[in-house]
């Protein structure tokens, strides 16, 4: 699914982008374009103003609302009060679009820019 316009999203800043009925969180390392649902999966807070943490081993993102630490590359919950993961998806550019799809489409473990 057409996301965003390759131009769009800059490096080393989180967006929040709809397709469809999805919001996501989109996030471009010098390595990689992360891809995750944008709405916490605590109580909906909207991780594309949370902080962020890219350039460690593990990178990560933050919940503004309630403090919920997620894996930017599969979602998994680091710290709560989260108990559930974020969705996450594989991200690609194609044609200077960036697509995305839900992770197990693919069977991949995150895009790459």
């Amino acid at each position: 699914m057409p996301a965003l316009r390759d131009d769009e999203l800059p490096l080393d800043r989180a967006v929040r982008v709809e397709v469809g009925d999805l919001q996501l969180f989109l996030y471009r390392t010098s390595e990689r374009i992360f891809a995750l649902d944008n709405r916490c999966t605590h109580m909906g807070g909207p991780l594309h103003r949370g902080v962020v943490r890219a350039h460690v081993a593990q990178p990560t993102v933050t919940c503004p609302l309630h403090g919920s630490t997620f894996w930017l590359a599969d979602g998994r919950v680091v710290r709560g009060p989260a108990t559930r993961p974020q969705s996450v998806y594989e991200a690609r550019i194609n044609e200077g679009m960036i697509e995305v799809c839900p992770m197990q489409e693919l069977g991949g473990k995150g895009g790459v820019a």
